[in-house]
């Protein structure tokens, strides 16, 4: 047993016997401690980016932004720790599902979808909420170089009943929504030279297409669920209707326009809720390397509007 793994486990026990108000405490402590080590570039880095979005044209507010998007850390680990206390019985306690319909039918159908995963809110939670509500959830994850934290993500994310693999083929993934699984797919990190420019935050933005790509072939939609805390252990998660091409659309047509869809989406949640945003993310180094000419500051947006 690596001294990682062991670690986590210990904070995991520490975490499920202490009182709600304890363990957030614990996770807001944890949080800050997280952002002190924070290297002053990847500060820099977030800044820029609240700037570049359009969030804020003020340096100080927007790492005001940065902060509590990134001391959020601390209370999503929490909440991953305490993942034993969660069951089927009580999950309803903790998470409720706005638009929760639109997946009953696809169950109801025995359909599945691609799921757009993003980097908002606590997206730990979400997913053990998902599965604990009963869909059939799929996460395609990374492995993690620290074998002992990777066993740690692994199981913890098992535990509600999530299905955890690793990057796979795309047979395999193909075949799994075809069973009726929920596949989540990341949409909202940079792809690199395999993306395609979509409007994002004001700006042509390189864009992941896996989602579009394996709507078109499988013929099933891709959804969104957002979540967001509306208290102490307390969220939401709110289902956005189904996305799919337009009807007449060729092949690289409709890949375009499913991706500049979930973009538009993506967007207003993040000038929604800016702070529940991983801005720590580089999220414009292709698009600068490969498109140095699009590099612009949007307007700022109007946060009144929300």
């Amino acid at each position: 047993m690596s001294a990682t793994y062991r670690l986590l486990k210990i904070l995991g026990w520490i975490a499920c016997h202490s009182s709600p108000k304890a363990a957030e405490a614990m996770g807001r402590g944890l949080g800050k401690f997280f952002w002190t080590f924070v290297p002053s570039r990847r500060k820099k880095l977030a800044v820029d980016n609240i700037i570049r979005a359009g969030i804020t044209r003020d340096p100080n507010k927007a790492l005001q932004i940065a902060k509590s998007s990134s001391v959020r850390f601390g209370p999503l680990g929490i909440s991953m720790f305490r993942f034993p206390l969660l069951t089927k019985d009580n999950i309803s306690d903790y998470v409720t599902i706005r638009g929760k319909d639109k997946l009953d039918e696809l169950v109801k159908e025995g359909k599945g979808c691609v799921l757009a995963a993003t980097h908002c809110g606590n997206w730990e939670i979400e997913g053990a909420a998902l599965a604990l509500y009963g869909y059939p959830l799929l996460s395609v994850a990374m492995k993690q170089k620290n074998k002992g934290f990777d066993r740690f993500l692994c199981e913890y994310r098992s535990m509600p009943g999530q299905v955890v693999e690793y990057k796979t083929g795309v047979r395999d993934m193909l075949r799994r929504l075809k069973e009726g699984f929920f596949v989540g797919l990341l949409c909202d990190q940079d792809p690199g030279d395999t993306g395609i420019l979509s409007d994002f935050m004001g700006q042509k933005t390189l864009t992941a297409t896996g989602p579009a790509h394996f709507s078109l072939l499988t013929r099933l939609p891709v959804m969104t669920a957002l979540i967001h805390q509306t208290g102490p252990w307390k969220y939401e998660i709110i289902i956005g209707d189904p996305i799919t091409a337009e009807s007449g659309l060729k092949k690289k047509e409709a890949i375009q326009n499913i991706t500049d869809k979930i973009n538009k989406r993506l967007e207003e949640w993040i000038y929604k809720y800016p702070e529940e945003w991983f801005w720590l993310h580089n999220r414009w180094k292709w698009t600068d390397y490969f498109y140095p000419e699009l590099k612009g500051v949007p307007d700022v947006h109007d946060q009144t509007e929300h």
